[in-house]
């Protein structure tokens, strides 16, 4: 099922295009979703990194080692968003 982004809801674990689980949806707001991750600070992502949810997993367009560049502290947009570029 593609998503783009929509359907994001709170509890649904998230993992990166590489296949590394990440943690679960803790907060959906606007364009956005916090992530709770174990044994760090939780973080947002834009809701448009989301590309497919299966067998009830968001997946999504990146790897593991580009998620530094698409954290964001919070759900206004003031970090890197892949439709600022």
């Amino acid at each position: 099922m593609t998503m783009y982004g929509s359907n994001i809801n709170v509890g649904t674990p998230v993992m990166t295009a590489d296949g590394k689980e990440l943690g679960k949806v803790k907060e959906v707001s606007g364009t956005c979703f916090k992530v709770v991750a174990p044994m760090q600070p939780d973080y947002w992502l834009g809701s448009d990194l989301a590309s497919t949810m299966t067998g009830g997993i968001i997946h999504l367009t990146i790897d593991k080692e580009m998620l530094g560049e698409a954290k964001m502290d919070s759900p206004d947009h003031t970090g890197y968003h892949r439709h600022d570029n």
